[in-house]
């Protein structure tokens, strides 16, 4: 459930983390915070790389994907299935300080975090910095790694709604 997006940030050098891929109506989805730097980020470039690492299976995927914006009520409507933490985290970027800004100490963020949530109520909603994407594959490579032959790799290329598989040397 989850998988590496990498962006290009302002200064062009390249950024990656880790992110909750999530199944929203049978797609491929990611959800964010606004105040996020991925936000800015993901505004720079049409395209994206997601890699998803499967290591029980030893399977690679490196996606190439174009992202759609999920329209707001089905955004708030998945933000309600958060555990309270993530939510709490969410409504401090908006009241408090923007996600990845500096703060003085762990004990003001844990100070904020917990007069935030005595306040907020039990069946709170989603904050309007919380926003999500589809991810629109363009490319797919799929890496099977082997220890006993020659590792598989196949790239599969989408033109509309035909996927080609093409034998990749590994």
């Amino acid at each position: 459930n989850l998988c590496v997006l990498a962006t290009i940030d302002e200064d062009r050098n390249p950024q990656a983390r880790v992110v909750v891929l999530r199944d929203v109506e049978r797609r491929f989805a990611i959800f964010i915070n606004g105040t996020s730097p991925k936000q800015a980020e993901l505004a720079l470039s049409r395209r994206h790389a997601v890699l998803v690492y499967l290591a029980s299976l030893g399977v690679q995927y490196r996606l190439t994907v174009m992202l759609e914006p999920i329209p707001q009520t089905i955004v708030h409507a998945s933000w309600l299935e958060r555990p309270r933490i993530p939510k709490i985290m969410d409504w401090l970027y908006e009241r408090f300080r923007p996600q990845s800004t500096d703060v003085a100490s762990r004990d003001e963020l844990m100070d904020r975090f917990a007069d935030l949530d005595r306040e907020l109520p039990e069946e709170v909603g989603a904050p309007s910095t919380a926003v999500g994407y589809y991810l629109n594959a363009e490319r797919a490579e799929r890496l099977e790694l082997a220890g006993d032959r020659p590792h598989t790799r196949v790239r599969y290329h989408r033109n509309g709604a035909v996927w080609r598989a093409t034998h990749v040397m590994p």
